[in-house]
């Protein structure tokens, strides 16, 4: 399809996902080569590469843990790539041998992200997931791995702080589709230029307005000391922290975060709107949002019973380092950067994977929402567990089509982040005149807009997709759009 440089609005499927696959290692291998060559991408807060900083130590004993679904082939290919950069050997272990009890999901199925992260933490202490908190178990007796891949793309300092050990990056090659995805393409230097140039704006900050068409409308506030400290916190490759105060979070212990939480939160304020989150999709859902928590939720169907049902049920909890009683604080709202990132075709429908939906996330200009009191200070940690609390945010709602303005506090004036879904530091002359001289402006544009009816196609927004917007997306991944 060929369309206008910055159009974020035409609906649009990578059907180059539909390719005849190849057969044999051999054929994959110079793929897999240039994957563990990577050196920049989401999965860290430092280097971001999939494989630690690029770099495989000599003699290194790598363990490459996933879910039972894993293709085998593309395995195969990675494992062979990591011993030829060096090496010593690559061992592979499913999920289910560490002792995690899996089952197949569905993306059908969004209201899954509260019971498959609330239950186990309230049952068993787990502080991010069950698969982290099983394998840090089997990595106390392993003491020969000198490093090791798991987890989905965009949380490798959750897994590493949960599962330990020596973590040398995500696992991010589940599937055939998510190895020939040209976002695991996308070249290094172009992809950091864009998030130190998206974090500049979050450094000059005064205010934050974001809306979308499916609904949202939420605002807040930046002091002059949170917009020094955003950048710094918010700087997840590809996964930027578009939430001041979780971006300063990370660079504040308890005790310092609710000095920053008492000026923040009074200032944000408004609606959070859509049909999906990490785990899957439901039907349209409001969240509305007074002084920095969440004070109704409207519709969602069976997410929004539940979620309504976790407000309640902690609404009356103090946590360390928060400045009111509850649980329900707005968390999140991260900002992904890559152009090529896409929903998944495969898999979508059924896999081992609980966050079935998490890739979609990554695209440039989609935003993700998170709700939740949470903190890494052992403090709070400590308090949570004791009480049988959550540790973690975990309802999210994505965002496909936001503008997001900021009001710059050297000139006063509104700039826009994110145009109708367009991150627009990809039309910076820096970012454009390196993406010509690495091949061409076409690793700017888009591989992926969403189908919606009612906002960028034909029809009825509710009545044609927000009550079930299931039925449009399995027509979408098909490719039948």
């Amino acid at each position: 399809m060929s369309y206008d440089h910055g159009d974020a609005v035409t609906p649009r499927f990578p059907k180059y996902l539909f390719q005849e696959r190849l057969s044999s290692v051999e054929q994959v291998l110079p793929l897999a080569r240039t994957r563990v060559r990577n050196r920049y991408s989401y999965s860290s807060f430092q280097s971001g590469a999939p494989f630690g900083d690029g770099r495989i130590s000599s003699g290194a004993r790598l363990l490459i843990v996933t879910f039972p679904d894993q293709n085998e082939l593309v395995l195969d290919a990675i494992k062979q790539a990591l011993v030829e950069e060096g090496a010593a050997s690559v061992e592979h272990v499913f999920l289910s041998d560490v002792g995690v009890d899996l089952r197949m999901h569905t993306a059908a199925d969004g209201w899954r992200e509260i019971t498959d992260r609330l239950e186990p933490m309230l049952a068993e202490g787990v502080t991010f997931n069950l698969e982290a908190h099983y394998l840090k178990q089997f990595l106390d007796d392993q003491p020969a791995v000198t490093g090791y891949y798991a987890g989905g793309a965009g949380s490798k300092a959750h897994w590493q702080r949960a599962a330990g050990g020596a973590m040398q990056g995500q696992w991010l090659y589940s599937k055939y589709e998510s190895l020939i995805s040209r976002a695991t393409s996308f070249p290094d230097e172009l992809w950091r230029l864009i998030d130190e140039k998206a974090l500049a704006l979050f450094g000059d900050a005064e205010e934050v307005h974001i809306t979308d068409p499916q609904g949202t409308d939420v605002s807040w506030r930046v002091t002059e000391e949170q917009a020094r400290l955003w950048p710094q916190g918010g700087n997840v490759p590809g996964h930027l922290l578009g939430s001041t105060i979780q971006a300063v979070r990370f660079a504040r212990p308890v005790d310092a975060f609710l000095n920053e939480a008492k000026q923040f939160m009074p200032t944000l304020n408004g609606v959070v709107a859509g049909t999906a989150n990490h785990t899957g999709f439901f039907p349209h859902i409001e969240v509305t949002i007074e002084r920095g928590m969440i004070s109704n939720i409207r519709g969602g169907g069976r997410y929004g019973k539940l979620w309504r049902d976790v407000v309640e049920s902690y609404a009356d909890v103090q946590y360390p380092g928060f400045p009111y009683k509850g649980w329900a604080f707005f968390n999140d709202a991260s900002i992904g950067t890559n152009p090529k990132a896409h929903r998944n075709a495969e898999g979508l429908w059924e896999s081992h994977d609980s966050w079935t939906n998490l890739p979609e996330r990554l695209r440039a200009g989609v935003v993700h929402f998170g709700f939740g009191a949470e903190h890494w200070d052992e403090t709070f940690l400590s308090y949570a567990r004791d009480n049988k609390l959550p540790t973690m945010h975990f309802p999210h709602v994505h965002v496909y089509s936001p503008t997001w303005k900021i009001k710059q506090r050297s000139t006063g004036n509104w700039v826009n982040l994110i145009d109708q879904g367009w991150l627009t530091v990809l039309d910076d002359p820096d970012v454009r005149r390196l993406a010509s001289s690495l091949g061409g402006e076409h690793w700017l544009e888009y591989d992926w807009v969403p189908h919606i009816p009612g906002v960028n196609a034909p029809g009825n927004y509710m009545q044609d997709y927000g009550n079930d917007p299931v039925s449009v997306i399995r027509a979408e991944v098909a490719g039948e759009l």
